[in-house]
């Protein structure tokens, strides 16, 4: 049994609450939540989650008190979802685990009915729902499950409908989504694969539907609900976007406006479909495009082409129409060359622009699993390269025409790989939109005046590294907001500009991509983070700490300054959920403030999850990769500049700066050939805010090497990140700097 879904439903409605403009819930937001709850009562009905039920019922009936305005203490009632919320989190999480919940639900619901002032209702869920709960072997009685669950639908009273200002929220609120899902959908035809489009209609397609539901809107809200999840289809790749999907969604959108549009005119109509609404063939066509029986793009028919062009006019058509019918098997253009008003030729040129509609020779579409597999055989054929000139460069006898075809074979494969790499990169331009508005609601939400500037949005980054990034740029530009910048009153005190800057700038420096967020705030407060860690007994005292190091300390899991929690952040949770997102990506972070002035995240990032350039060094038989842009030198210690200073251990004197010396051959248990640092190489390598020199028998060579998953078994090996074979096709594993100096200072 997984509840992962249940997990994930739960999860996306604690992720929006955050994002909540104000402490007053509107008609948006709640019926987003109400969506929310009918979908975590569907999971949690089909594992058995029986507190889970009891959680969401309570939760539904304050939203629905809420919209109504029967919920007089507005500020109690958003503390009680925010703590709901979070119970069905730790309920989940417990189920997840041990399959059942030790705690108990009871008070939490006692809360919500002292709050409303009423007692909450039980409910029943159908026969099949507790029959899916009773066959969960969770030990919880169908019946139990059954006394918990909420209403499936969350559908309110008529009654309710009589409130004018509940329904005119609702109709303006649709209007404006649907005017959003309009503009998405066009974008989306011409970035069909672009997943942030496809999220940006379904939201409103899912806020319509909930709201809806409960208003008792039937007939808008099963027309939403069809059209949601043919959008969820979309955006979980199991349907492709293709022009049919296009077309019935804007046919969609355009018939929910007429819904709307009628219900302003005509709210006693909200039960009947308006005249010339064919709802049916709508939804026969959504179920097709979604079953994948429409498999080619929607074109115009061709009496519509020949009225265009100005061939023939709507009555002539007409006509043609009627004489096709009369004769079955008769095609348009048929009857109008038979009935004398166009020409074959005339019939030809329309059909030939009914092709054209639907090609297109400039680009085509490619699965983006095939494009994956294509760069990991390029991959396959770089190591095979290595090894086919390490075998030559053995052999003494080697033909001089066959090195010269070897080595044009070697520069065709280093050309193919460039490209095929190519082909993964893309603009991080999107990404900075995204984030441009996410700007514009956290400032809304914390009532301050930011501007956004965007720097190197043409900055290619690797696709697969485009979801990976987006969390940890989030939770950074939260912070900036809440944190780093001030009020306009405070910043005209400080003589700041009135409105706040967030800047945000991408580019490429050696084998990375350096993302910057940078505010003109009033940057890290270093006592108050030096107070709340010693507080939290993560260090004893800041004696001798620099600044970088007291500015790392905020990574540390549960380490907030803030005074108070807020819907934005504060809660504790984030920066070490940024570190740890950025490190698994083999990224690194940097922090640099000036009080008063402002706070900057630095992020580098390798350019390819796929490839690195790496330097091959030996130590005893195993041979190790260590990143090149972890490399700052490499050099033979001079026996005079080794010391062992108590205290600090080994040290290697590098250009006047002592620098740690780590034996590689003791964190990995080998017997190395030399153990006296003057008769090795040391190679200094660079951490986040810390450099070390490793010590290595000798160094093979540079490389470029593919990255390879050591497998679950191995993934957590400290200091390694991952392997790579090699040019005589061994294994060797790729070093991870920053791991290995945690190992190492263990």
């Amino acid at each position: 049994m997984t509840y992962q879904t249940l997990t994930t439903q739960i999860d996306g409605m604690a992720s929006d609450f955050l994002f909540l403009d104000d402490r007053d819930i509107d008609i948006a937001s709640a019926g987003k939540f109400l969506n929310y709850l009918d979908q975590i009562v569907a999971e949690g009905e089909k594992v058995g989650a029986a507190p889970i039920l009891k959680v969401s019922r309570s939760l539904s009936h304050i939203l629905g008190k809420w919209l109504i305005d029967q919920v007089k203490d507005k500020e109690a009632g958003f503390g009680m979802i925010e703590k709901g919320i979070s119970l069905m989190q730790e309920v989940a999480e417990s189920y997840k685990n041990t399959g059942a919940y030790g705690g108990d639900v009871g008070p939490f619901v006692a809360d919500c009915a002292n709050l409303l002032g009423e007692d909450i209702p039980a409910t029943e869920v159908s026969t099949e729902a507790v029959s899916t709960a009773s066959d969960v072997k969770t030990g919880v009685p169908a019946a139990e499950i059954a006394a918990a669950a909420p209403p499936r639908e969350a559908a309110a009273p008529v009654d309710q409908l009589q409130d004018d200002s509940l329904l005119k929220d609702f109709i303006v609120e649709a209007s404006e989504y649907i005017d959003e899902i309009e503009v998405n959908i066009l974008n989306l035809e011409q970035e069909p694969e672009n997943k942030d489009y496809i999220n940006a209609i379904f939201r409103p397609f899912h806020s319509i539907k909930g709201v809806a539901s409960f208003l008792n809107l039937t007939i808008i809200r099963d027309l939403a609900h069809k059209l949601e999840n043919l959008l969820d289809k979309a955006r979980n790749a199991e349907l492709d976007v293709t022009p049919p999907v296009i077309d019935v969604v804007l046919d969609g959108a355009d018939a929910l406006k007429v819904l709307v549009n009628k219900l302003k005119t005509d709210p006693e109509s909200s039960q009947k479909i308006p005249e010339g609404l064919d709802l049916d063939d709508l939804k026969k066509r959504i179920q097709m495009v979604e079953e994948g029986r429409v498999d080619i793009p929607a074109k115009k028919k061709l009496g519509e082409i020949l009225v265009e062009d100005g061939v023939i006019s709507q009555e002539t058509l007409k006509k043609g129409l009627d004489v096709a019918e009369k004769k079955p098997g008769t095609k348009i253009g048929e009857a109008l060359i038979s009935e004398g008003d166009v020409t074959p030729k005339q019939v030809s040129q329309a059909l030939r622009k009914q092709v054209e509609q639907v090609s297109d020779a400039s680009t085509i579409r490619v699965d983006t699993r095939k494009l994956d597999d294509m760069i990991d055989m390029v991959g396959e054929l770089v190591i095979t390269q290595s090894m086919v000139q390490q075998d030559l460069n053995m052999s003494l006898h080697a033909d001089r025409n066959l090195m010269r075809d070897i080595a044009q074979l070697f520069r065709i494969t280093s050309g193919l790989q460039r490209a095929s790499t190519g082909l993964r990169m893309i603009p991080i331009k999107q990404t900075f939109q995204r984030m441009s508005r996410l700007v514009r609601d956290l400032s809304k939400a914390a009532a301050k005046n930011v501007a956004v500037e965007m720097e190197g949005e043409e900055t290619e980054i690797d696709r697969n590294m485009v979801d990976e990034i987006y969390n940890p740029l989030v939770h950074m530009i939260r912070n900036s907001v809440d944190h780093g910048l001030e009020v306009s009153a405070d910043r005209l005190r400080a003589g700041k500009p009135e409105k706040g800057l967030i800047r945000l700038s991408a580019y490429h420096r050696g084998g990375n991509i350096v993302i910057e967020i940078a505010d003109d705030g009033r940057g890290l407060n270093k006592e108050k983070i030096l107070e709340k860690a010693i507080k939290n007994r993560v260090i004893q005292s800041g004696d001798g700490l620099t600044d970088a190091e007291i500015y790392r300390l905020i990574f540390l899991p549960g380490l907030s300054t803030a005074e108070k929690v807020t819907d934005i952040s504060g809660r504790g949770v984030g920066m070490d959920v940024v570190k740890q997102a950025v490190e698994k990506l083999r990224g690194k972070i940097e922090i640099e403030s000036k009080v008063g002035e402002g706070t900057t995240f630095i992020t580098r990032f390798p350019l390819t999850m796929a490839i690195i350039d790496g330097m091959i060094v030996k130590v005893g038989p195993e041979r190790y990769i260590l990143p090149t842009t972890a490399i700052r030198q490499a050099l033979r210690p001079a026996r005079e500049s080794y010391n062992n200073v108590v205290g600090k251990g080994e040290t290697i004197n590098v250009m006047g700066q002592l620098m740690p010396l780590v034996r590689l051959y003791q964190l990995f248990g080998i017997e190395p050939e030399h153990k006296d640092p003057w008769e090795a190489i040391g190679v200094v390598v660079e951490g986040e805010d810390r450099s070390k020199c490793l010590l290595v028998d000798k160094i093979v060579g540079k490389a470029e090497v593919v990255i390879k998953s050591l497998g679950e078994g191995f993934k957590n090996i400290k200091g390694i990140s991952g392997g790579a074979i090699l040019g005589d096709g061994q294994v060797g594993l790729i070093i991870d700097p920053e791991g290995l100096f945690d190992f190492s200072e263990k």
